[in-house]
């Protein structure tokens, strides 16, 4: 009993709540175990609770009334009755029907009503799965062995903190020796997952370290492991399963209402140990977890027009002949043009196009070979084809393939016999029948010369883009793998006209986007669709965490963190703040001490970029002002050349009036209204650079969607 008690405490608050209901069911089964009493008992026991939830504040019976009065009348009782735990599931799960149905017939003629029908549809999907998850017959536990995942996971993050001159601390202060070998004991895997888990005692740095994808990993076959419990009461089986159940969609409902680090975290948490205990629920749940939470958050889609201005190169070259060819010693000068274009091919695996090159040579040459010269013109074509392929991780080229069409014409011939009257002809009869005879074999030396001299070049140099492609992108991945941000998953495709690619990146703790939104098709430009998730994943590899950072340096600072994120130089501003009105005195410098967790957060919304900053305010000379929550709202839009800036009004939490308009002054010098160039520079062939022009930008659900010409 004693060994009970010390594991049981060693636990996370969240296993012990679980563990707790299982004794405590089985303290009942205990007590009422006499031949008299057990069917009774059996009888009586507590049904499993309900599953219900609040309805989010953004499909509330208010909000969808100001936008639509005829709608709300059909889906608010609906809705009010989905979300119900009075109600029965077979009541439950017809409304859901009712509401989808109702969904789809909303008209999207409007920034308001296409976010609605996404949120909606996003609920109704979820709640309707949840309910006919906890319903599910099967609840055996994950049948895998989980013990060869922490034993892999438990190497890996030995050698990574053998990397680290503290790494020995470490591997102490996570009790990593007790998990050798194979037979794992739940006390030791529990002490193990406490430690990994941040506490506020712990400063910023020993916080981050922590996030390091090795631990990460560790923490989630640990979880993953001590989920995989089986249960032989089937009732205590069924509400554990619900209890889970609405702790998940409790987590993920609060992570929509605000996307916090530890909310993402609970989630992660949630459908981790569901999987393990529940497989069979998670299956039911996985299609609407895996296309709201865990879809791409990053997609990007690029015209066949674009893409060949890009890589587009014409170009004339010209050049002496000086060499010997058959025999003859061969002078001239040539000309060669090439025009290279784009051809994007259909390919469901990865982003195919061929690159096709065009060219023509013409020369002038004279041969010289006793006895006789002769003087040709060429005008000869030729085409180059290189398949190209990328996978979203990598550019691969094939050999390059070649086609010729020589054209060559004599159109002079003068022998050393010229001026003798009688042989002069026969001489020249000869030599034009030795030029016929030998015209094959020129024209294929001439073939080939342009086959050697033309694949040599064109692949020399698309090598050279390629391999700096690769070099930059691998920078770049390694950079986010670094962080804990690898990308886990990349969509690379391509159509007749199109190329697109689309990435996830969420670590072990954090989460992805939601269903792609319709983008427009470009036919002459691009398309960008980024969704908020993977923005705030990569400001939380940052180091802003607890951090002072002067109110001058934070962008300057920003600027650093993502270019060394991203692997190239970064510019958000000028740097310099507005100056003070004539009538107002300058503010002391400030210092932003940022909050351990989620220090800035970024939501995209009803048209606006929503920034949200955790963070306290120290000034010289007056009273530091404690951790606020601020949050500034900035619509987004393009007019004519220019994006329009237009920060909104600035609110600041807690009911201290005058910190708030302290907080307030500091920031309006930095938040003003801008105009930014529509006209971004790309890079294209060789040094030259292409500019396009931004022409348009909306803000829908978490998303950012920018198209490009």
């Amino acid at each position: 009993m004693v060994a009970v008690r010390r594991q049981f405490e060693g636990m996370p608050r969240s296993i012990r709540r679980v563990v707790g209901s299982l004794f405590l069911g089985a303290a009942v089964c205990v007590a009422a175990a006499s031949p008299e009493t057990h069917l009774r008992a059996t009888q009586e026991a507590a049904a499993p609770p309900m599953l219900g939830w609040e309805i989010p504040a953004d499909i509330s019976a208010e909000d969808i009334e100001d936008l639509d009065l005829t709608f709300a009348e059909q889906v608010n009782p609906l809705i009010a009755r989905l979300f119900n735990s009075a109600e029965s599931t077979e009541s439950r799960l017809a409304a859901a029907e009712e509401l989808r149905t109702q969904t789809d017939a909303l008209s999207g003629d409007s920034l308001a009503k296409n976010a609605l029908k996404r949120r909606l549809a996003r609920r109704v999907e979820l709640i309707s799965s949840a309910l006919t998850a906890s319903d599910v017959s099967d609840l055996a536990p994950l049948k895998d062995d989980q013990t060869s995942n922490v034993s892999t996971a438990v190497a890996n993050a030995r050698t990574s903190l053998g990397s680290f001159g503290n790494g020995d601390a470490w591997v102490s202060y996570l009790h990593l020796e007790a998990l050798q070998g194979t037979d794992l004991s739940a006390e030791a895997m529990t002490k193990t997952l406490t430690n990994l888990i941040p506490t506020d005692a712990m400063n910023a740095e020993q916080r981050t370290f922590l996030t390091r994808p090795a631990l990460q990993e560790l923490r989630a076959a640990l979880e993953s492991a001590l989920a995989a419990v089986s249960n032989d009461d089937e009732a205590a089986a069924r509400t554990d399963l619900k209890g889970r159940i609405q702790t998940l969609v409790d987590s993920v409902l609060a992570w929509e209402k605000e996307p916090l680090g530890d909310r993402a975290d609970t989630v992660r948490h949630s459908w981790r140990t569901l999987r393990s205990r529940f497989p069979a629920a998670a299956d039911v749940l996985r299609p609407v977890i895996n296309s709201h939470l865990f879809n791409h958050n990053v997609h990007f889609a690029v015209s066949e027009d674009l893409l060949s201005r890009l890589v587009a190169d014409f170009r004339t070259e010209q050049g002496s002949i000086a060499d010997c060819i058959l025999g003859a010693w061969v002078t001239g000068t040539q000309t060669t043009t090439v025009d290279v274009a784009v051809d994007i091919v259909p390919s469901t695996t990865t982003a195919h196009f061929n690159l096709n090159v065009k060219g023509n040579t013409r020369s002038n040459t004279r041969a010289q070979k006793s006895p006789a010269t002769v003087w040709t013109n060429g005008n000869h074509y030729f085409w180059l084809n290189r398949a190209v392929s990328f996978d979203g991780r990598k550019i691969t080229a094939s050999p390059t393939s070649f086609n010729v069409d020589t054209n060559s014409r004599t159109v002079g011939l003068a022998t050393k016999y010229d001026r003798i009257p009688i042989i002069r002809g026969i001489v020249r009869n000869i030599a034009s029948q030795k030029i016929a005879e030998a015209k094959p074999k020129a024209d294929a030396e001439t073939a080939n010369r342009l086959r050697d001299e033309a694949v040599g070049k064109f692949e020399s140099e698309t090598n050279e883009q390629f391999a700096k492609g690769n070099d930059t992108l691998g920078k770049i991945l390694d950079s986010l793998s670094t962080r804990g941000i690898a990308l886990e998953s990349v969509s690379a495709r391509s159509s007749n006209s199109h190329l697109a690619v689309s990435s996830r990146s969420i670590g072990v703790t954090r989460l992805g986007g939601s269903l792609q939104p319709p983008g427009a098709v470009m036919p002459k430009g691009a398309a960008v669709q980024l969704h908020q998730s993977a923005v705030n994943n990569a400001i939380d590899t940052l180091g802003f965490q607890g951090r002072a950072v002067p109110e001058k340096d934070f962008l300057a600072e920003l600027e650093k963190a993502l270019g060394e994120l991203f692997q190239r130089e970064i510019k958000l501003s000028d740097g310099e703040p507005e100056p003070v009105p004539e009538n107002e005195e300058p503010e002391p410098p400030s210092t932003f001490v940022f909050s351990k967790t989620d220090p800035i957060r970024i939501r995209f919304e009803n048209g606006e970029v929503v920034v949200t900053l955790r963070t306290g305010i120290r000034q010289e000379g007056r009273e530091e002002i404690p951790e606020q929550v601020i949050t500034i709202p900035v619509a987004l839009s393009v007019t004519a050349d220019k994006v329009l800036v237009e920060p909104g009004n600035i609110s600041v939490g807690g009911t201290d009036n005058a910190r708030k308009v302290q907080i307030k002054r500091i920031l309006s010098r930095r938040v003003v209204r801008r105009e930014l160039s529509a006209v971004v520079d790309l890079q294209a062939a060789g040094d030259k650079t292409l500019p396009v022009t931004v022409t348009h930008i909306e803000l829908l659900d978490g998303w950012l969607g920018a198209e490009l010409q």
